[in-house]
């Protein structure tokens, strides 16, 4: 079990520093609500103050709420893949990468909210009509860690 951490915890917390990094540039750099054009028609750097999660959801909830959803569950959730990764003999190089991830995110974004009661909010990427809401590193990092985690599932179905 030692082993494992002794990979995990590094990977964990550079994940993390790169995200905070990241956020304290915009942070210090930009004034809310900036907006500066990187690549034409594609993407841009902007400052989002986001007090929910995915797109602004559950913004609105009471503060005694919201610390329940963005705060101790996620917090809980941090808690269980951490060992259930650690616990378990079966799972998958891709699935643990997958779970580093998520809770990489997870840490990522619950930092800006313990400390802010915000996350910050940078990437926004468009085409044409199509304009995704803007988002940080923390989220991709669960994004793709929940790719992993489905396409391990359906790895393992179709063996």
């Amino acid at each position: 079990m030692f082993s494992k951490i002794k990979k995990i915890i590094p990977v964990i917390v550079s994940l993390v520093l790169f995200d905070y990094l990241t956020k304290y540039f915009v942070k210090t750099k930009f004034f809310p609500f900036t907006k500066i054009n990187v690549i034409e028609h594609f993407l841009n750097l902007v400052y989002v103050k986001n007090k929910g999660i995915a797109f602004g959801f559950l913004s609105t909830l009471p503060e005694y709420m919201r610390k329940i959803f963005l705060i101790w569950i996620p917090v809980l959730t941090c808690v269980v893949l951490f060992f259930y990764i650690l616990s378990s003999k079966k799972i998958s190089k891709l699935a643990t990468v997958g779970f580093i991830l998520i809770i990489s995110g997870a840490i990522g974004n619950l930092v800006d909210r313990i400390f802010y009661g915000y996350v910050v909010d940078f990437l926004d990427f468009y085409f044409k009509g199509f304009h995704w809401p803007a988002f940080n590193f923390a989220d991709s990092y669960i994004s793709v860690g929940i790719f992993f985690i489905f396409l391990d599932t359906f790895v393992k179905k179709n063996s």
